[in-house]
């Protein structure tokens, strides 16, 4: 319960997300976007520094530093996200993020010593082949089909990083130290954003331009889409501290449906907030893929390994 909450929080992020490159930013706002989300993680700190406070400077400094390159992972996998979004449908995207549980296990049996027995193996390889149906592009006009590769590619890099950040999160934190290891993760977490502000002068103009509009639906919805974001990090954070890493990961694969529906929907009833392909092929192709990544995380679901 604690790890289906992220996926349903994520979902809506998604949407604002893509609604904020595609309609106020034009496909141009990844470096304004990414630097208010990085900084934005200071009021987080403050939060959890409130709850935590007696712990957190009570650590030592490459705890520290560790949990500090834990949150940097988390900031350079959310700009991979950012790319690939600007580049492709919420509905594309977030269902190829299904990969970050593959590499979760891969990362998680050499680090924590985690495995999945043959029939979480079976359903891992289920999920990667509807990703690997969702990634084809048929153009059946033209009779061609190729691979979606610049998006494929980026949202790899996304999900390495993101089973990294997880696979290291609970490599480093216990029940008890919850509290210190967030706090430090999301100061790393500020500190990439105030470094690409400092070296990155296109984001930079960027992060400074959306601030000059001074547009409080932007604000405001940067503001919503970072606090269902950070709540739903803590959700998984906490999740991977009670249940293997992989498995905590593959509860994700639910995402896709929910996004997969609020498009839809959106498409149809407010098309000035979103405009997804629901065309009878796209819609065949995208609920065909998640309903095999589902088949694929059921699987997970029934094993022992619970």
């Amino acid at each position: 319960m604690i790890a289906i909450t992220a996926p349903i929080l994520w979902s809506i992020v998604n949407h604002i997300d893509k609604y904020l490159l595609s309609k106020h930013f034009k496909g141009s706002g990844v470096g304004a976007i990414f630097i208010f989300s990085s900084l934005f993680s200071i009021f987080v700190s403050i939060f959890v520094l409130f709850f935590g406070h007696a712990e957190i400077l009570n650590i030592t400094f490459f705890e520290a530093l560790s949990l500090c390159f834990i949150g940097i992972l988390n900031g350079f996998a959310f700009y991979f996200y950012l790319h690939a979004l600007n580049h492709e449908e919420s509905s594309i995207v977030i269902p190829l993020l299904q990969m970050i549980p593959l590499f979760g296990y891969i990362l998680a049996y050499p680090i924590l010593g985690e495995y999945l027995n043959a029939q979480q193996i079976l359903a891992a390889l289920i999920v990667i082949l509807g990703i690997i149906l969702l990634s084809i592009d048929f153009d059946i006009d033209n009779h061609k089909i190729s691979i979606k590769k610049k998006v494929l590619l980026l949202v790899a890099l996304s999900s390495f990083l993101y089973a990294l950040h997880d696979v290291l999160f609970k490599a480093f934190t216990n029940q008890d130290s919850f509290y210190v290891s967030t706090f430090w993760q999301y100061i790393g977490l500020m500190l990439t954003g105030l470094f690409i502000l400092k070296v990155h002068k296109k984001y930079r103009e960027e992060f400074y331009l959306m601030i000059k509009m001074n547009n409080t639906k932007i604000f405001s919805l940067n503001i919503i889409s970072e606090v269902l974001y950070v709540f739903g990090n803590l959700a998984t954070n906490f999740a991977t501290l009670l249940a293997p890493v992989a498995l905590v990961l593959v509860v994700s694969s639910y995402q896709p449906m929910f996004v997969f529906i609020g498009g839809t929907l959106l498409t149809m009833f407010l098309p000035m907030i979103s405009n997804e392909k629901i065309t009878p092929k796209h819609l065949v192709q995208k609920l065909l893929s998640i309903i095999i990544i589902i088949i694929g995380s059921y699987l997970l679901y029934s094993s022992s390994a619970f």
